[in-house]
């Protein structure tokens, strides 16, 4: 396989894997828990129905992030400009994003989850308010991961 063509499978196989997870993670913050939220009256059956949707999404939510993580490492190795400080620092900032993004995820359905599947009812409000911080921080990092990869992507098209 020439270079070019493994670029442009390794560009496609990141881009698709970081739009599914920032995708997701939108839509279940943004869409999903309001409208869950505001369709059971009683706390109990949303906090049952919220951890019953989430039940082995972490499996296909790692295996995601890991097949970005990788492809993105892939193309830096054919894309290494160890000439441009600038085109270092946004790969650098963008694999430290990913990192903060694994570190995030791991914490939140290794440690947050099971406490808030755990949690008594007069503590569903604090996981959730708590949720939603750590959902939004997560959409943030997808999205910041985007725009760091574009900025790196663009920046030799910039300097010429």
């Amino acid at each position: 396989m020439n270079t070019k063509l493994l670029e442009q499978l390794l560009f496609w196989v990141h881009g698709l894997s970081g739009a599914a997870w920032f995708g997701g993670i939108f839509y279940r913050a943004v869409v999903v828990d309001a409208k869950a939220f505001r369709f059971f009256p009683r706390r109990a059956d949303y906090e049952h129905f919220s951890t019953h949707l989430a039940h082995n999404m972490r499996y296909f939510v790692t295996a995601g992030l890991l097949v970005c993580g990788l492809s993105g490492f892939a193309l830096v190795g054919l894309k290494w400009d160890g000439a441009s400080a600038a085109w270092l620092a946004l790969v650098g900032a963008k694999a430290g994003v990913w990192l903060a993004a694994c570190g995030l995820f791991t914490y939140v359905s290794w440690v947050h989850w099971p406490w808030r599947a755990c949690a008594a009812p007069e503590e569903f409000a604090h996981y959730r308010e708590q949720g939603q911080r750590l959902a939004y921080a997560m959409v943030a990092l997808a999205g910041t991961g985007f725009a760091l990869g574009q900025a790196a992507r663009a920046l030799p098209l910039l300097s010429a």
